[in-house]
């Protein structure tokens, strides 16, 4: 029997494979997403990223992302039902790994799930993070509008959509 669109099971991707969040995760995990942006530029602390990864939330799928020995080389978490489609709520790839393609896997895996249920992926990204914008646009998504204020004051986030199928 095939599993639903993003069974919270471990897969293994071009490159790269991806395991439900545990527990021990949660700690390592928001320390490093503190340390990088957006979330650095945008003053989330590890606390508010710790609680908010572990928070009871059954539209939302958290996975690690193992690439060679390191099993949290990243992490995604998706969100589905989202309004038309699935909704990428956090995608990164942590320094020591990017450049290997794994952005690229994960997002590959991500669409392929998403069209099982929809003709939408969404994603949201930091109008200052020209590198996530670059990224999201080689994987095919195109920028919609900007939320002025949505995150934080005086930032602005972009709403990005892949058309899938």
């Amino acid at each position: 029997m095939t599993p639903p669109p993003f069974a919270r099971q471990p897969h293994r991707l071009d490159g790269c494979r991806l395991r439900p969040l545990e527990p021990s995760d949660l700690g390592v995990l928001a320390g490093r997403l503190a340390g990088i942006d957006p979330w650095a530029g945008l003053g989330y602390g590890a606390a508010a990223l710790e609680l908010y990864l572990g928070r009871d939330d059954g539209a939302l799928s958290r996975f690690a992302v193992g690439h060679g020995a390191d099993d949290r080389a990243g992490i995604l978490a998706v969100r589905s039902p989202w309004l038309r489609g699935p909704y990428v709520e956090v995608l990164a790839i942590f320094p020591p790994h990017q450049g290997h393609g794994l952005g690229r896997a994960v997002m590959e895996w991500t669409a392929g799930q998403a069209a099982l249920l929809s003709a939408n992926l969404w994603a949201c990204v930091s109008a200052f993070n020209t590198a996530a914008r670059g990224f999201y646009a080689a994987q095919g998504f195109a920028e919609l509008a900007p939320l002025d204020d949505l995150v934080a004051p005086g930032q602005a986030e972009i709403l990005l959509r892949r058309r899938l199928g």
